[in-house]
């Protein structure tokens, strides 16, 4: 019994060496290809964004390349050690896609094609802001499953581009204008035509708020204790890529409110908090106010 063991393990040992020179080889021929297809990939996406002023499709078809190295290297790798029936049965079986579906699941497939589809209808670029079913950031990637986002948290978020097929998408960058816009309550006697001829003249003086389209403020509600009123300005996302954080702009808006808020104090306008009144229904019973 031991003896047939042993036979065993010396005829498997010398297959095993046999086959083993074929094996490096393939191992070799898999890595060249898998190298070439890593820098093509970066070469070809860095120099067509570049030639096309495209960086999205640049991305996509240099991922595209890429992956049709890795799959060639794979093939060829298997011929030459040996499994040459099964690469052939594999490209028999349905084509370049039958692979795709079978060995990285259905999903593979569909987000590849509504991959291609965006391609086409180009609904945003990289660095457009947009949002999908809730998530909202900047695109910084897009491959041939995912859409790369990252929001204004610093969180990577990676949507299926079937997702984004099937769902409304909000762009905010399309042509790099943004909206900013926030409330300011004051006082109900506030005259407001000499607010708003005040916030104004601040606006007209602020270089990052665009002329065109126009800026204003707003008389947006008449509540019980305040006036609010509506600041709205542009800016373009585009041209302040230097100020961080661009991301909708929200260090401009964040400044902006302070110095009007400032400004309104140092003229005297009241922005006045939320009035209590307190009424007493039992005369029986007065009201005790101790001052500690």
């Amino acid at each position: 019994m031991g003896e047939k063991i042993q036979v065993a393990f010396e005829e498997f040992m010398e297959s095993l060496i046999v086959l083993l020179p074929n094996f490096l080889a393939g191992l070799v021929v898999f890595l060249l290809f898998w190298t070439f297809g890593f820098f093509i990939k970066k070469l070809f996406a860095k120099g067509a964004a570049t030639r096309w002023k495209d960086s999205i499709l640049a991305s996509y078809i240099g991922k595209l390349l890429g992956w049709t190295f890795y799959l060639i290297g794979s093939i060829a790798a298997l011929h030459i050690m040996g499994f040459g029936g099964v690469a052939n049965s594999l490209m028999a079986g349905a084509g370049v896609s039958a692979i795709i579906v079978g060995f990285a699941f259905k999903d593979i497939a569909e987000n590849f094609l509504a991959g291609l589809l965006l391609l086409v209808s180009r609904p945003f670029e990289i660095g457009n802001i947009i949002e999908v079913s809730g998530a909202k950031g900047t695109v910084r990637e897009m491959d041939i499953r995912t859409t790369h986002l990252r929001n204004i948290e610093g969180k990577d978020i990676y949507i299926p581009n079937s997702m984004i097929i099937k769902n409304p998408v909000i762009n905010y960058t399309k042509d790099g204008l943004l909206r900013m816009d926030f409330l300011i309550g004051l006082d109900v006697p506030t005259d407001i035509a000499k607010v708003k001829k005040m916030l104004l003249e601040y606006l007209s003086k602020q270089p990052e708020v665009l002329k065109t389209p126009e800026y204003n403020v707003l008389t947006q509600n008449l509540g019980e204790f305040t006036v609010d009123v509506k600041v709205l300005f542009w800016i373009d996302v585009f041209k302040n890529k230097k100020i961080s954080p661009s991301y909708l702009g929200e260090t401009i808006r964040s400044r902006i409110m302070r110095e009007i808020k400032d400004l309104l104090l140092e003229n005297g306008y009241n922005l006045p908090s939320q009035v209590i009144e307190h009424k007493m229904y039992n005369d029986a019973a007065p009201l005790k106010i101790e001052s500690k």
